[in-house]
């Protein structure tokens, strides 16, 4: 289960979430993907590590990619039940994770350091929250998105995509379904904003 989903970032309610669970039969392991759980902004939303410890058969799974800006070092984390853990280290493997890749996400723990990625992962919540309303209101259909991103369902992604990139911005196109928008800072966002504008002209 991908939430905050990619490329939609839409989530899964904490009630959805019991009702999946309990359909499911007990000795079948669920896999809670949650590399963007940082920029989670309802209250409503299933939380993984919260799943992990109440159902035996569910493992939380994180990154530090995402929120932590950590991509290049490849660094995550799972949570669950200790069997299920020890499990997954019988087989992972062998010094897939550098010793700089773990200092580096010691430090992200620090709390002075914490507190930064915190109030990075607000900032980039808050300009999520203007590019999707920048995008309404030119006529825009935006889903709510509770990623690092903002999803565009649109009837010809790849075509505008392609428009976007004549235009000087990359945005993800996929196909039959719409485009996904990475938010970056106000004024990359900016840029975005203005050819989204030229193209809702069209």
């Amino acid at each position: 289960m991908c939430t905050p989903n990619n490329p939609t970032g839409s989530v899964v309610p904490a009630s959805a979430a019991d009702a999946f669970i309990a359909a499911v039969p007990a000795d079948v392991l669920i896999v809670w993907d949650e590399a963007y759980a940082e920029f989670v902004a309802d209250p409503d939303a299933a939380d993984g590590v919260r799943l992990a410890a109440r159902y035996p058969n569910v493992v939380a799974v994180r990154t530090f990619s995402k929120a932590f800006g950590l991509a290049g070092l490849r660094l995550g984390y799972a949570v669950g039940e200790a069997a299920l853990i020890d499990a997954v280290r019988r087989v992972q493997t062998p010094f897939a994770v550098s010793d700089a890749a773990v200092a580096a996400g010691l430090a992200c723990l620090e709390p002075e350091t914490a507190a930064t990625i915190e109030r990075n992962v607000a900032t980039i919540v808050a300009e999520r929250r203007r590019v999707r309303d920048a995008l309404r209101d030119l006529g825009f259909t935006v889903d709510e998105s509770h990623g690092n991103f903002v999803w565009l369902p649109l009837d010809d992604p790849l075509d505008w995509a392609a428009q976007c990139a004549d235009l000087g911005v990359l945005v993800r196109g996929y196909p039959d379904a719409g485009v996904r928008v990475t938010i970056a800072t106000s004024l990359e966002n900016d840029q975005f904003l203005t050819v989204a504008a030229k193209l809702a002209r069209h």
